[in-house]
């Protein structure tokens, strides 16, 4: 009889999953974030960082957490109770990250990186301008020794070549 052993996954968002964050609660000592997978497949989430925006503050979600089709994973910060739940009636998880203050409390954006470092949503509060213009460009992220940083998403040659020759087609003579 052989041995089974769990290999832990690290992925993008595959074909067939949406996850999206559908919420954000601020309410001075007691924070939290909705997210949800919208798609018809399961989606590992080892290697998947939330992050606030304006105070670079990062979860790193659990390597055995999988959210299937229609399943919400709530992420509480502040002072709350300090344990993961399961709630299968409402097919929600609550993940504890921190017990101080994660998000500004005059508004901030929360971002989600897949395991490739791409952004794959963001929810701003308490309206999409908070940081400025910048804070419509996509994001990626940056891993290093000391933990994770924010970075402008990096455009290609070819795709800056690409943008270049069409802005030159559609203008007029």
């Amino acid at each position: 009889m052989s041995k089974q052993t769990s290999e832990v996954v690290q992925t993008g968002q595959l074909e067939g999953a949406k996850i999206t964050i559908s919420a954000l609660h601020n309410q001075g000592l007691q924070e939290s974030i909705t997210i949800i997978n919208h798609g018809t497949v399961v989606q590992p989430m080892s290697g998947w960082v939330l992050a606030s925006l304006r105070g670079q503050v990062f979860y790193q979600f659990p390597d055995d957490l999988r959210i299937r089709p229609g399943m919400s994973v709530v992420v509480i910060s502040g002072q709350q109770k300090n344990e993961i739940i399961f709630n299968k009636q409402l097919m929600q998880t609550e993940l504890f990250w921190a017990t101080g203050q994660v998000w500004n409390n005059h508004g901030d954006t929360a971002l989600l990186f897949d395991a490739n470092d791409l952004e794959i949503d963001r929810y701003s509060y308490p309206h999409e301008r908070v940081m400025g213009s910048s804070d419509k460009r996509k994001k990626s992220l940056k891993r290093g020794d000391n933990g994770f940083e924010i970075v402008e998403e990096v455009i290609s040659h070819a795709q800056r070549g690409i943008r270049k020759q069409s802005d030159v087609m559609s203008s007029p003579s």
